[in-house]
């Protein structure tokens, strides 16, 4: 008889499956079966945010690459990567973007701006939590002055752009845990 947690989780890890179409459930929510709610939790955001709404997917999940970079977290660039390769993402454009030229061919103009602004907010963010560390660079107000206009750039409906803005503060959770945690990328 299984234990009662996995019965508690068994329907989600069967959603997330089915859902995310990558024939296994990914190792960060696996890890939370003994935790139903903050799985529960973390699966509703990753759903909501990244597998509904008004941008693509694929866009979501490139914005996962930038974070993943931008944090050093190698656990969500392998799954994302190979998230990205089964959706018939080309592997050029995957390359760009794992290398930051958002300016590769094949990456429409929203999407370029999409990626700059994840980019740039995410070194906001980082400025913010140390704003006197590294004088040579741009100061956090500078940053968040550069992140709002990169994200007006875009051209995205207001509900677009909160969008954005939650997708990449959804993937920096993410790559949080996944870092604390060090999840080996060699075990998605």
């Amino acid at each position: 008889m299984p234990p009662e947690s996995f019965v508690a989780v068994q329907p989600t890890f069967d959603q997330i499956e089915q859902e995310l179409g990558a024939g296994m459930v990914p190792r960060i929510f696996r890890l939370l079966e003994s935790q139903p709610d903050l799985l529960n939790h973390l699966w509703g955001q990753f759903r909501t945010v990244v597998l509904q709404g008004h941008l693509p997917r694929v866009l979501k999940e490139m914005v996962g690459l930038v974070v993943a970079n931008a944090t050093h977290c190698e656990y969500v660039r392998v799954v994302h990567l190979h998230s990205l390769t089964l959706q018939g993402v080309d592997q050029q454009a995957l390359q760009a973007v794992s290398q930051g030229n958002y300016e590769a061919y094949g990456i429409s103009r929203m999407a370029r701006g999409a990626l700059n602004f994840a980019s740039t907010a995410v070194a906001t963010r980082a400025a913010y939590a140390n704003p006197t560390e590294g004088n040579s660079g741009p100061s956090w107000e500078q940053l968040r002055t550069s992140t709002a206009q990169a994200l007006a750039s875009i051209g995205l409906e207001a509900e677009e752009q909160l969008e954005l803005v939650a997708t990449v503060a959804l993937f920096e959770q993410i790559c949080t845990v996944a870092n604390l945690l060090s999840l080996d990328p060699s075990q998605p």
